[in-house]
C-alpha cells in the first residue's frame, strides 16, 4: 500500500510511524509540506527514510506573507531528489477574512514551478471549488506533468470536470463516513484513482474521533472496493500502480 498524502511531521511518534511501515503493510509514504520550513523539514525526513517521499508547498491559507523569494526559495528545495511533487497548494475559503486575490496568485505561481520542474502537483480545495476549477482550467497549460484533487470531497457534480483536465481524483478517510455520497464512485476512471490519509486527520471509519494513522489507508482501500465491485487485493494493486505513475519519481 502507498499512502499518498500524510502529515508525518504533525506526529510526536513520527519515528514510529515509519519504522512500523512494514509491519503495517505499508511500502512508501508521502509526506506533505505545508509551508516552506516544514517542506524544508518534510526534505530532510524524505532523505533520511529510504521509503519516504515528500512533496513541497505553501498552503492557501499561509500564504498572505509569502514573499517572491520565498517562491524561489521553495523551487530550489523542490529540486531535492525525494521531492515528488509541488503541493498542498491550492484554495480554502473556509476562514473569515480570506484573501482570494492572493489565494490565487500564489496557487499559480506554485502551479508554474510545478511546471518549470516538470512535476505533478497537489490540490487542496475547501469552500472554493468554483475558483479552483476555473484557476486550473485558465491555466490548463501548466497542467503538462497531471495534478491531483487530494481528499477530493465535492461528490458526483466536480469529478468529471477535474477528471477532464487530467486531473487524478484522491479519497481519504472521509469517504468512508456514513452520510457520504460514495454512489458516483463506480464511474470514476480506475486508473486516475489514488488513495490517502491525511494523518493524522480524517481518521476513516470505525476510528472517527481518533488521531488518524497512514496504516489506515487500508479502510479507505476497503470502502472504495466494496462500493465498486472490487476486491481490496485488487484495487490495492491498483492505487498502487496509479500512485507510482502519478508520484514518478517514486520509480
Amino acid at each position: 500500500m502507498i499512502d499518498t498524502h500524510a502529515h508525518i511531521l504533525s506526529f510526536d511518534d513520527k519515528e514510529d510511524v515509519i519504522g512500523s511501515m512494514k509491519e503495517d503493510g505499508l511500502d512508501v509514504i508521502v509526506n506533505i509540506g505545508t509551508t516552506l520550513e516544514d517542506s524544508k523539514l518534510g526534505v530532510e525526513l524524505a532523505n533520511e527514510n529510504e521509503n519516504v517521499y515528500t512533496t513541497v508547498g505553501i498552503y492557501p491559507e499561509l500564504v498572505y506573507n509569502i514573499t517572491d523569494d520565498d517562491l524561489n526559495k521553495l523551487e530550489e528545495l523542490a529540486k531535492s531528489k525525494k521531492v515528488v511533487a509541488i503541493g498542498e497548494i491550492g484554495l480554502d475559503y473556509h476562514a473569515e477574512n480570506f484573501d482570494k486575490d492572493k489565494q490565487i496568485e500564489i496557487f499559480v505561481k506554485q502551479l508554474e514551478i510545478a511546471d518549470r520542474l516538470g512535476l505533478p502537483f497537489c490540490v487542496h480545495c475547501r469552500n472554493a471549488v468554483d475558483d479552483v476549477y476555473q484557476t486550473l482550467l485558465n491555466n490548463k497549460h501548466l497542467i503538462n506533468h497531471s495534478g491531483l484533487m487530494h481528499c477530493y470531497s465535492e461528490g458526483k457534480d466536480w469529478f468529471r470536470k477535474f477528471l477532464d483536465l487530467g486531473l487524478y481524483i484522491s479519497f481519504s478517510g472521509n469517504i468512508t463516513f456514513k452520510k457520504n455520497d460514495r454512489s458516483f464512485l463506480k464511474d470514476i476512471d480506475l486508473n486516475k484513482l489514488l488513495v490517502e490519509t491525511d494523518s493524522p486527520y480524517l481518521s476513516p471509519e470505525p476510528f472517527r474521533g481518533r488521531v488518524n494513522r497512514p496504516k489506515n489507508v487500508r479502510y479507505v482501500i476497503e470502502k472504495i472496493a466494496s462500493e465498486i465491485g472490487l476486491s481490496f487485493d485488487e484495487l490495492e494493486k491498483i492505487t498502487t500502480e496509479n500512485a507510482k505513475r502519478f508520484y514518478f519519481k517514486i520509480r
